[in-house]
């Protein structure tokens, strides 16, 4: 195994993915992707379009794209700090959750795709789920979801 593509927002379920990619990278010597996907829904969080001129959904618009930025970069602080010793790379993409995470797969050559766990209860601020029915039939590599 060389190449291990993990995909995490840094919630409960996503943090034991990560614990099992650096197990099995310490294990066989591989290299980690970090995969974080902006879900395509996000553009709908300017809402009520109607109600704002256009500047202002547009000010909205990057404001709501720096916050997502702050997270992301936060969950790659915290994960590059975990990964010492690991040959890591990050890898940030915009649109449905599983389209995403099956083509980056394939972009970079995984040989296996860690994901975490389904959870009861959601973290807060994230309502969106991979569907294994949508999922499954794009990946191009083994899928392994973190007990």
């Amino acid at each position: 195994m060389k190449n291990i593509l993990i995909a995490t927002h840094g919630t409960p379920g996503a943090r034991k993915a990560e614990i099992l990619a650096k197990q099995w990278a310490d294990k066989y010597g591989a290299k980690v992707t970090v995969l974080s996907i902006i879900n395509e829904a996000w553009g709908d969080m300017t809402c009520d379009d109607w109600l704002n001129t256009s500047t202002t959904r547009n000010n909205f618009g990057s404001y709501v794209a720096s916050e997502i930025a702050k997270e992301i970069d936060a969950v790659w602080t915290r994960v590059r700090e975990n990964f010492d010793g690991v040959e890591i790379d990050f890898l940030s993409k915009g649109g449905k959750l599983e389209d995403v995470l099956a083509e980056a797969a394939a972009k970079v050559n995984a040989d296996v795709a860690i994901i975490g766990a389904w959870q009861k209860n959601q973290a807060p601020g994230f309502k969106d789920r991979l569907e294994n029915k949508r999922l499954h039939p794009q990946m191009p590599c083994p899928l392994v979801v973190a007990p």
